[in-house]
């Protein structure tokens, strides 16, 4: 039985990975392996430890499936052992592999009696987000997904900001660009489109809630820019980024409503959109095939949704 829910589990883990998609998938990755690396470096002897327990008490308390576990076995205190006690195993590894093995045992001890814990009750109210644009389901739901990455680039943007490097903020601009664009790769619901008079409705909504989306979350960026030089380059730079921004999620949103295939659109817009994105915020003049191909693109979709809009 329990191997039966390990394979349930990795299934579920790879839908999370599909609907996450390519570039926050990256950017976990990196960054576990930092937090691996820090971990294992650390001099502080509780860091690991500390840490195991947070995660391991945190997923303990929050997780929703005991009842029904409850029903598939009678033996619900051994099945959770032996689950938590496969999450500490990593961290027990790097404790055994720096010589700390009481720390090891002791991580172990915790994970045993974890599921005799009971669970602490939290209160959470959603938190709303009135500076976006109303009704921008999409862009809504890749903020609230993506806010922690959004907070840890424009940390980093500030950090070059403070040392005068003003590489990490444009580098880190791009990235938001990439991550805002991002949430737009997940095909729309036939549901959702029905709201819409017509296209022209359809296309008028989405320019104007992505041109006000991607404005207002770039301002703090746009500070970091301004505040790193008063150069006009670095202003242009920020416009380009701006309006190439735009083009690039619009054209996405128009190419889901052509190639209904998730796997299929990410390779055609990493392919042609994102080259486009990339090239006209070094170099402007790529903006204007990168309308013409946006125009040309939802002349398509406009022939797609012909018997819907």
């Amino acid at each position: 039985m329990f191997q039966l829910y390990l394979l349930l589990r990795l299934k579920n883990f790879g839908r999370i990975v599909i609907e996450l998609g390519i570039f926050r998938i990256v950017f976990l990755t990196i960054l576990t392996v930092a937090a691996i690396m820090i971990l294992f470096l650390a001099e502080n002897r509780f860091a690991i430890p500390v840490v195991c327990v947070l995660l391991l008490a945190g997923y303990h308390n929050v997780r929703k499936d005991k009842e029904f576990l409850r029903t598939l076995t009678p033996h619900l205190s051994v099945f959770l052992i032996k689950e938590y006690t496969l999450i500490a195993l990593p961290f027990a590894g790097i404790e055994i592999i720096k010589g700390q093995f009481t720390d090891a045992i002791g991580l172990w001890l915790f994970a045993a009696l974890l599921p005799c814990l009971k669970k602490i009750k939290l209160e959470h109210k959603p938190v709303r987000l009135p500076f976006l644009y109303k009704g921008s389901y999409e862009y809504i739901r890749m903020f609230r997904q993506s806010f922690w990455v959004y907070i840890l680039l424009f940390l980093f943007a500030t950090a070059g900001t403070v040392h005068g490097n003003i590489k990490i903020d444009k580098v880190c601009v791009v990235l938001w660009g990439l991550i805002q664009a991002s949430g737009y790769l997940q095909p729309m619901d036939t549901g959702y489109l029905l709201h819409f008079k017509n296209f022209k409705t359809l296309c008028l909504f989405q320019l104007k809630s992505i041109a006000w989306n991607v404005f207002i979350t770039s301002i703090p960026f746009s500070l970091t820019l301004i505040a790193s030089t008063y150069d006009q380059d670095e202003i242009l730079f920020f416009l380009s980024y701006y309006t190439a921004t735009l083009i690039y999620a619009i054209g996405i949103g128009m190419l889901r409503h052509i190639i209904p295939s998730p796997l299929l659109l990410f390779i055609v817009q990493l392919s042609i959109l994102m080259p486009f994105y990339l090239g006209s915020l070094f170099v402007p003049i790529i903006l204007i095939p990168g309308i013409a191909l946006t125009a040309l693109l939802t002349c398509h979709a406009h022939k797609r949704l012909k018997r819907l809009l």
